[in-house]
């Protein structure tokens, strides 16, 4: 045990301040949650699921912003995809759509199917015009946001002492603030998958990226997802097919991350990831949990599971 739990070493207590504007995301998307379900016709409207969102995401961020200054962008990893990450995020979308997958259809059986980590109705669009809007709202702008606040700003703030309370910090508060205990388990693999993405690749946009491919597969895809276990004809085949690209896609996403960190020790780059101690780490991810606007998070989100 004495292992497991190392002893609390001296270091100076850091003042974090990346847990406002998070309860702020929170309070606001509950109360946008509310409004939606007694009150605003939320559901069937894009023009004020896309006020939300900006609303909810926008507001927190740029406040943020303006207090963190000029040159915050910095640490960001506001940089473009290259060419050689692109075999590594082809191997992470499928990790992280039969990886949602698997653990949809663990949660709520096979009568989930399809019902990943975001959950859109697949009913077609009218027009073309209110596809392209619904794929702009629904698809892209949640992804960029959400990546931009998640995987930007929570984990440069918590990476400050270690990449893994980083990873742990924004994938927890990733998963809670979407108020659904059902499918808590989704939520939270994708926040892990997507911060290790953010890491192997250095790069928010390629987070970005991924998060849009899997929306908008999750927006339309549903249909196909159908007729593939319609022609598997047993819910053991095609378990045992999802289950096969999932750890197929997990081998070459480790391998393929692995070229990315080599390729990036040849160039003479340094590793994004903060060289902090392990016991000192696993005493900052406690102060982060016992940061009180993080504790209010939790408690909003248990109030969301409830009244949601």
């Amino acid at each position: 045990m004495s292992k497991l739990i190392p002893e609390r070493p001296l270091y100076q207590k850091e003042r974090l301040i990346v847990g406002y504007p998070t309860l702020a995301v929170f309070v606001l998307l509950f109360l946008v949650r509310m409004l939606g379900s007694h009150v605003l016709d939320v559901k069937d409207s894009l023009f004020l699921k896309l006020i939300a969102l900006l609303t909810v995401f926008v507001l927190p961020t740029v406040i943020f912003l303006t207090v963190r200054g000029q040159g915050y962008g910095r640490v960001l990893r506001l940089r473009a995809t290259r060419v050689c990450h692109i075999p590594f995020l082809i191997a992470a979308f499928f990790a992280l759509f039969c990886g949602c997958l698997l653990l949809s259809l663990l949660c709520g059986g096979i009568d989930s199917l399809g019902n990943s980590a975001t959950v859109y109705e697949t009913a077609p669009a009218p027009n073309p015009i209110y596809g392209i809007c619904m794929t702009v709202v629904l698809a892209i702008l949640p992804a960029l946001l959400e990546e931009f606040f998640f995987r930007g700003i929570v984990v440069a703030e918590y990476e400050r002492r270690g990449g893994i309370r980083a990873v742990l910090m924004s994938a927890l508060l990733f998963s809670l603030c979407h108020f659904d205990l059902h499918n808590l388990p989704v939520y939270l693999f994708s926040g892990v998958l997507l911060a290790m993405v953010l890491f192997a690749t250095d790069s928010l946009l390629s987070t970005v990226l991924l998060h849009v491919l899997y929306n908008i597969v999750s927006l339309f895809g549903q249909r196909y997802l159908n007729a593939l276990y319609e022609i598997t004809g047993s819910i053991e085949l095609f378990l045992f097919l999802v289950i096969f690209v999932f750890l197929l896609s997990l081998l070459l996403l480790f391998r393929s991350g692995a070229l990315l960190y080599r390729l990036r020790v040849q160039s003479g780059q340094g590793d994004p990831r903060r060289d902090v101690p392990w016991n000192v780490q696993f005493y900052t991810i406690l102060d982060a949990l016992c940061d009180p606007p993080v504790i209010l998070c939790v408690l909003l989100s248990i109030a969301g599971f409830i009244f949601l």
